[in-house]
């Protein structure tokens, strides 16, 4: 077969591709070229014609050149892949272990150096490959850190309920420790008063009239308490032809001092006041106040009255009765309706008031008044009465 006859095939098909054998074969013939239907197919099997359609052979096309790879830095294949350039790179080393055949160490160090790296389409389809995986795997561990707060969660939550019942408990423990201290504080109060009241009486029975150096009669049912008593139980004895009884209980209550004195009966209730200088007013209506202030005890006033018109009950004795206030402390004192005065002097505010009044307490009512208290006799009448 003449080396000629495939150039001259080739020629015939590129213009009337595709044709078949008996076309060729007449085609060829025209070009003075005289071949079997063997020898032709021959030459269109070494020639690289491939046949179509049944009985129709054409040139095979000139296969192209591939095309270039694409060139990427880090930024622009992470975009390509769809994720964040950290993303990317992590992906690169996760793909070392699942394609080694591909220098992705390479690969990594161009990118992060900021180099245009060329990269085919195979291994972007294996960095796509990885960047699924890579997704995958993140949505798998972000599913288990979602379940491992929840169950941390749970287990806080169940360590804040324990706590809670723990607390309530110790709660409800010291509540009950609490009552009880509290139930034991006030049994205490109950036999501390018991035993307050039998001193009292016990001393009450023993107690005696103790001459003063003045002349007078003093008989304390009741040791002093405070510094303000004291120092009215010293005032007190200053008082010339005076019986004096201290802390004298009267119908359930306690009267601090009751003076029988040859110009009346003094009724006096003493009260210590903050160590503050100034002028303890007690007015006949209002409060009790120093300088403006309101003192801070009850009702000054209202408890002596009330203490006067105790005894004028208890005794039933047509005598004058003098309410007097005495106050401990460093300041000066003024009352309307009631003696008022400071604790030191109230020997002299006594003395000189009783003196002034023009009813007398005669010896017989001095013994009946100190009968119905229910004191000791006393030794010798003062002289006055």
């Amino acid at each position: 077969m003449p080396h000629s006859s495939v150039p001259a095939v080739a020629e015939i098909l590129r213009l009337r591709a595709p044709l078949s054998l008996p076309v060729l074969r007449a085609a060829l013939k025209g070009k003075r070229v005289l071949l079997t239907e063997d020898e032709l197919l021959s030459v269109l099997a070494s020639g690289g014609f491939v046949e179509g359609p049944p009985g129709q052979w054409s040139l095979a096309p000139t296969a192209s050149a591939a095309p270039a790879p694409a060139r990427f830095n880090q930024a622009t294949l992470a975009s390509r892949a769809g994720v964040e350039g950290d993303v990317l790179l992590k992906v690169l080393d996760a793909l070392v272990t699942d394609h080694p055949e591909v220098n992705w160490g390479a690969l990594r160090d161009r990118l992060e150096s900021g180099a245009d790296v060329a990269v085919s389409d195979r291994t972007l389809g294996l960095i796509e490959e990885g960047v699924r995986r890579f997704e995958v795997a993140r949505l798998r561990a972000e599913k288990q850190r979602a379940e491992e707060r929840a169950r941390e969660a749970e287990r806080r939550r169940e360590l804040q309920q324990l706590a809670e019942s723990e607390v309530a408990m110790l709660r409800a423990e010291l509540d009950d420790e609490r009552r009880r201290a509290h139930d034991a504080a006030v049994e205490r109060d109950r036999l501390r008063q018991e035993a307050e009241k039998l001193v009292a009486l016990k001393e009450q029975e023993t107690a005696s009239w103790v001459a003063t150096a003045a002349g007078g009669w003093m008989l304390d049912l009741g040791a002093p308490e405070t510094f303000g008593e004291e120092k009215l139980r010293q005032a007190l004895g200053q008082l010339e032809s005076a019986l004096v009884v201290l802390n004298v209980p009267v119908a359930g209550r306690e009267i601090e001092a009751v003076v029988v004195h040859p110009g009346g009966i003094a009724v006096i209730e003493q009260y210590d006041i903050p160590s503050t200088a100034g002028v303890v007013s007690v007015p006949a209506a209002g409060t009790a106040e120093i300088d403006g202030r309101s003192l801070e005890v009850s009702d000054p006033r209202g408890e002596v009255l009330g203490a006067v018109r105790l005894l004028q009950k208890t005794a039933s004795l047509d005598l004058a009765y003098l309410p007097v206030v005495a106050f401990q402390g460093p300041a000066d004192a003024e009352g309307e309706d009631v003696l008022v005065c400071l604790t030191a002097e109230v020997d002299l505010a006594v003395d000189e008031m009783l003196h002034s009044q023009s009813s007398r307490v005669s010896a017989d009512d001095a013994v009946a008044l100190l009968a119905k208290l229910g004191v000791p006799e006393v030794p010798h009448p003062p002289s006055g009465f």
